[in-house]
Parts: C-alpha cells; sequence; structure tokens
C-alpha cells in the first residue's frame, strides 16, 4: 500500500520541530538540575539579607511593627518546630546555618512555613520569616524565555524553509507547460543554486522541444505545399482529358485528388497556428453565428443559443479557425440536428458544439485532440487527419484556455472551447 509522500516545506519544518523539541528538553532537564542551587543561593541571600536588617532594628529598640514592615516578627520563643518536607526548604535552612555562624535556624509550619531564626546576641527571642518558594518565579521566566525564543526560531525557520520551497512550487505547477515546450518561470534571484541549474536545464528542454516542433511543422508545411501542386496538374489533366476517360472512374479519381488537397489544406492550417496574428477585441457570440450560417446550407439544423455580444482578448483569425474546425467536424462526423451555445460560467467562456451522432469509442476519447488521432480509425472512407481538433487544441492553449471533449449522456458528442474572459493571448 502506497503511502502520500510528504513536501520539502513540511519535511524541514518537522525536521525543525523535532530539533527544537529536543533542545527544549535538554533544557528544561538543565532546569532541573541547576534550578534548585540557584533558588537555594537566591533564597539564602535574601533571607540572610532580612536576618541582618531585623538584628538592626532589634539592637536600635525598634517596635515590632517596625519588623512587621520587613516581613518579619519577633517572638521570645518560636512555635513548635515541625520537620520541613520540601527538600529546597532543608536545603535553605543548611545555607542559613552558612550563612549566620552561631545561631539556631528552625521552621514551623507545613502549608505555610515560617523560618525561625534566633535573634543576634545580645537580644533575646526569636525572628520569623514567612518562607516564599522562588523557585517557581525562576522556572516560569526561564521557561518564558524559551518559549518565546523557540517561537521566534519557528518564525525563522519557517520563512526561510518557505524561500528554499516556493521556487519548487513554481517550476512543479509549470512543468506540464514545460513539458510542452513553454520557458520555465523566473525564480527569484535568492534561489539556490541546484534550483536555479535545474530551471536552466528545464529552459534548454523546452527550447528543445520548441525547436522541434518547428522544424516538424516547417517540414509538413513544405510537403503539403509542395503536395498541392502535382494535385492541381492531375485535375486539370482530368479535365482536359475528361472524353477519353470513364465518368465513374473520373469521378473517383476526382474526388480522392480534392480529398488530398483538403488533407494538405489541413496540414497547412495546423501548422499556421496563429502563433503570430496580433490579439484583439474577438466577439465570439457574433462569428459562433456567422460560422454556423455559412456552413448551414439548408437553415434548419442548427440551434444556436448565444447572447448578442460576447467578447475575449485573443486572436480573431486563429478563433474563427478553431470554431469552424468544431462545427466541420460535427457536420462530418455527427448527425442533426447540431447545436451551439455559448456561455458564461464563472468568469470562462465556454462555446459548446454537439451532435446527436453515435460519439466517439471511449477507448480513443482520451487521446483524441492529439495530432494525427480520428475518432474512428476503422472509418477508412473518413476523410480527415485528426488535425482539426488538434489544431482547436493549440489554439485554446494559446489563449489560456482548453478544449473538452465528450460523449454526451444521452448520445451524441460534444466539444467544448474555454476562453478566460479577462486572459489576453499569448
Amino acid at each position: 500500500m502506497s503511502t502520500r509522500s510528504s513536501g520539502l516545506f513540511s519535511r524541514l519544518v518537522w525536521l525543525l520541530v523535532g530539533t527544537i523539541c529536543l533542545v527544549l528538553l535538554v533544557g528544561l532537564f538543565a532546569l532541573r538540575l541547576t534550578a534548585n542551587g540557584e533558588a537555594v543561593n537566591y533564597s539564602g541571600r535574601v533571607l540572610a539579607m532580612q536576618v541582618a536588617a531585623a538584628d538592626t532594628l532589634v539592637a536600635e529598640g525598634r517596635s515590632d511593627s517596625d519588623l512587621a514592615a520587613i516581613g518579619v516578627s519577633h517572638r521570645a520563643t518560636p512555635p513548635p518546630a515541625s520537620d520541613p518536607t520540601l527538600p529546597l526548604l532543608r536545603h535553605v535552612i543548611a545555607d542559613l546555618q552558612t550563612r549566620l555562624p552561631g545561631r539556631s535556624v528552625m521552621v514551623s509550619g507545613r502549608h505555610e512555613p515560617v523560618l525561625w531564626v534566633s535573634a543576634a546576641t545580645p537580644a533575646n527571642g526569636w525572628l520569623g520569616i514567612p518562607f516564599i518558594d522562588l523557585r517557581m518565579p525562576l522556572v516560569r521566566s526561564t521557561v518564558l524565555t524559551v518559549g518565546l525564543s523557540t517561537l521566534l526560531v519557528l518564525l525563522i525557520a519557517a520563512a526561510y524553509a518557505r524561500s528554499l520551497t516556493n521556487p519548487l512550487k513554481r517550476l512543479a505547477d509549470a512543468a506540464p507547460t514545460v513539458v510542452a515546450g513553454t520557458p520555465p518561470p523566473e525564480l527569484p534571484s535568492g534561489a539556490v543554486r541546484e534550483l536555479v541549474e535545474l530551471n536552466a536545464a528545464l529552459a534548454m528542454a523546452a527550447a528543445d522541444v520548441r525547436r522541434n516542433a518547428r522544424e516538424r511543422d516547417v517540414m509538413l508545411a513544405a510537403i503539403s505545399h509542395d503536395l498541392r501542386t502535382p494535385l492541381a496538374r492531375l485535375r486539370l489533366g482530368l479535365e482536359l482529358a475528361s472524353t477519353s476517360i470513364d465518368a465513374s472512374l473520373r469521378e473517383g479519381m476526382v474526388a480522392d485528388i480534392e480529398a488530398l488537397d483538403a488533407l494538405s489544406a489541413q496540414f497547412i492550417a495546423f501548422v499556421r497556428d496563429g502563433s503570430e496574428e496580433a490579439s484583439g477585441t474577438v466577439d465570439i457570440g457574433g462569428l459562433l453565428r456567422d460560422l454556423v450560417a455559412l456552413n448551414d446550407a439548408s437553415g434548419n439544423r442548427w440551434q444556436v443559443q448565444a447572447p448578442l455580444q460576447s467578447a475575449v482578448q485573443g486572436k480573431p483569425l486563429a478563433l474563427r479557425r478553431a470554431l469552424d474546425n468544431l462545427i466541420r467536424n460535427a457536420m462530418h462526423h455527427g448527425e442533426p440536428p447540431f447545436q451551439a451555445t455559448l456561455r458564461d460560467i464563472h468568469g470562462e467562456l465556454r462555446c459548446s458544439i454537439a451532435d446527436t451522432g453515435p460519439g466517439v469509442p471511449e477507448s480513443q476519447l482520451s487521446r483524441l485532440g492529439e495530432p494525427f488521432v480520428r475518432g474512428n480509425e476503422a472509418r477508412s472512407d473518413a476523410v480527415g487527419s485528426g488535425l482539426g481538433l488538434a489544431s482547436t487544441r493549440r489554439i485554446a492553449t494559446q489563449h489560456g484556455g482548453r478544449l473538452v471533449l465528450r460523449n454526451l449522456p444521452l448520445g451524441g458528442f460534444e466539444a467544448t472551447l474555454v476562453l478566460p474572459l479577462r486572459a489576453s493571448a499569448t
């Protein structure tokens, strides 16, 4: 069972997240090892300073209210002592005994412990100082600092990872058009060297595709053009020798010559894809009605549904040839009644040409529209090269659109030329 591959960006992000989490775990472990020592040292210093201040106030004979102002209480005897439950508290008592040699230190209470230190000689009594666990502020500040630092690192890392994957995304999006010969997009100036080299290799490959396609088109046009001259001579010879050739044989030869001439015209039309034609505003609705009127001699086999005006930016002659190909293809291979529909759907102009014929075999539908592929290869009498739909598809691609071919559910075939309303032809 195959699994879906993750993108480079997500892999980089997960790698960075894993690295930062590992660093956090190590940092928290180190904090756990060192926090107690820092808290004991800090607590011992603070408590020793409070005791020194209280000693001064007692020696001066100050009242208990003055001692209470600095958080210290004075009693002749301390409350009953209790064993300290917190390891930190035991360490703080030992630290105070080191800082205050010769003085007794004890603790009372469990939930709110109070440290009691014997007063300095010659004073009597005990000084009580509520014990405050100073670890949590230290831990919270450390965790907050580490958290904000981690967030900043993640944002910087995500931005850096995106700068690496954006050029790859551009190349991936442009891959289908690059295969067809379109140059790849320009990469950002800061793209990595490997992607720049890949982009240059794709540009060379696209240039080779364009050159080979152009050479093929030029050869096809040359052969088709040169073929029309002897065909014209043969036609003229048949006209001059009309009396000496059997009428049925002559009609068959004329039909063959006209078929070959039509094929040559299709080859030349395929090569002349309109890439050199200037763009302008084209009224597709009016163009569709004109072409239907020219091709529908009887005047009752076509149904046209099109708005009065449907303008797009494009190459007028190329679009006229594309629509004419679809109309002729429907009349040649389909059956009446025919229908031409023009609709504006989600910012796209869709021109559909439908017939009620047998349609196209499903096995050939996916390849229909490729050069020299016909909808019914078994028909040996069918005059056509398969270049009509291929030429229409090429023109649609030039205009930023596409050609959609399908068999209708109730029978028949439909070819739809889809054009963007705001995109200009290339």
